[in-house]
């Protein structure tokens, strides 16, 4: 059995399960690489399913994980945002990883927002589009609890879940108008695209100074931006970005990445404003994945 060819053919599968359900990269990473050393020990002629095994086996680390981490978790000061996955090029893809909704950083956000065993079954069923029944096998639990869960989730889900997402042009066309925002201190071409409800969220891990709890609708956010726009935290060098396939602003200091600026934007206009700031988030942008 040729270990690499699997490694290469399921890595982007079992990345995409772990970082949806843990939010991280590099402990994504470590488990996908501990799916396949173990694997090296198992006799593969025995498997008539190798895709469900090695979902099978990612999904339970990743709930190991979780279940470790759940302390770092409760005692997070202020909003705990999933780490962004970045490409400095925002004309590169991310082509080998699961593409569009089910990498999208708005999408992996709104995961966070479920209990553990809702995010897995709901990506187990929706995303990857498993049946029930091997669900129920993957988590032990009967096909009829599987079901009532995943119900449970989707509803938790439309409550919440923005309308139909916009266009990458029309993406790309709001991050030039912050942009031009944040050089001349005009954001009124800027607002003009927010939502009435909009909710800027921003993480900085406690690390740096950030907002502690979400800042709810229009007035508020615009308040929030021109303020600390006076104050200069928006002073350094920005560039567009390729972000979880979407697109991001990464503000630079002195070559170092100090905040990355994601937008939820829905052909309503701009629905969630995501600041991730904390510095442990920031150091895997340009990471290779080696996909």
């Amino acid at each position: 059995m040729d270990y690499g060819n699997l490694y290469d053919t399921y890595k982007p599968l079992l990345f995409t399960v772990a970082y949806q359900m843990i939010g991280t990269i590099k402990e994504a990473e470590d488990i996908v690489h501990d799916v396949f050393v173990q694997l090296e020990n198992v006799d593969l002629t025995n498997i008539d399913d190798l895709k469900a095994y090695l979902t099978k086996m990612t999904t339970n680390k990743s709930l190991n994980y979780l279940k470790s981490s759940i302390k770092k978790r409760e005692i997070y000061p202020g909003p705990w945002l999933p780490e962004p996955i970045v490409n400095p090029d925002a004309n590169t893809p991310l082509d080998n990883l699961l593409k569009e909704e089910s990498i999208s950083y708005a999408f992996v956000v709104l995961l966070h927002q479920l209990t553990e065993l809702e995010r897995c079954i709901y990506i187990l069923r929706e995303v990857f589009i498993f049946d029930y029944k091997f669900i129920s096998v993957i988590l032990n639990k009967s096909e009829q609890s599987c079901r009532k869960v995943y119900s449970r989730a989707k509803q938790k889900l439309q409550k919440i879940k923005p309308l139909k997402k916009a266009v990458r042009e029309e993406a790309e066309e709001l991050a030039k108008l912050f942009l031009r925002a944040v050089e001349s201190g005009d954001f009124e071409p800027f607002i003009d695209h927010l939502t009435k409800d909009v909710i800027l969220i921003s993480d900085g891990g406690g690390k740096v100074l950030s907002a502690l709890y979400p800042i709810y609708n229009k007035n508020r956010v615009v308040a929030f931006l021109q303020g600390i726009h006076k104050r200069g935290s928006f002073q350094g060098q920005y560039r567009v970005v390729n972000v979880n396939d979407g697109i991001g602003i990464l503000q630079q200091k002195q070559g170092e990445p100090v905040k990355l600026i994601i937008f939820d934007y829905t052909q309503t206009g701009v629905q969630h404003i995501y600041v991730v700031m904390n510095p442990d988030k920031l150091q895997k942008i340009g990471h290779n994945f080696s996909f």
